[in-house]
């Protein structure tokens, strides 16, 4: 397995999902536990920039933006800071009645443990992002 997808149906409407993924302040809000005391820098357009730094945790991801359609499709490079693998990550969105359909495929991992280990974060990160949109 070198490639994770994951699907989620989100109760909210398709702007604020976009929002919560694209605007650094909310980004930061539920991308990691509060604990992590994150901050996000976001420069949404194709060849922008964006970074994810978990300051307490002392983790940080960054990358570039290869695709943004605005609301439905996003896609970035993903790095961790200090790793020289960087792979990508596209999230689709879709309007439904009840909110909005979100899968994400995150690809080109150099083994099946990274994957694995990369699904396990993606799900922790969508549990949180699924309350966040909700409250």
């Amino acid at each position: 397995m070198t490639e994770i997808r994951i699907h989620r149906e989100l109760n909210a409407p398709i702007g604020d999902v976009w929002r919560s993924l694209t605007d650094p302040d909310e980004l930061a809000s539920w991308f990691w536990p509060q604990r992590f005391g994150t901050e996000c820098r976001v420069d949404l357009r194709v060849g922008g920039t964006y970074r994810i730094d978990g300051v307490a945790a002392g983790v940080a991801v960054s990358g570039g933006y290869v695709a943004v359609d605005e609301p439905t499709s996003l896609s970035f490079t993903w790095a961790w800071d200090g790793d020289d693998e960087q792979t990508l990550v596209t999230i689709s969105l879709a309007p439904t009645d009840a909110g909005t359909t979100l899968d994400l495929l995150h690809e080109r991992f150099s083994s099946a443990q990274t994957a694995a280990d990369h699904e396990q974060g993606w799900n922790d990160c969508l549990d949180r992002l699924s309350s966040a949109v909700r409250a």
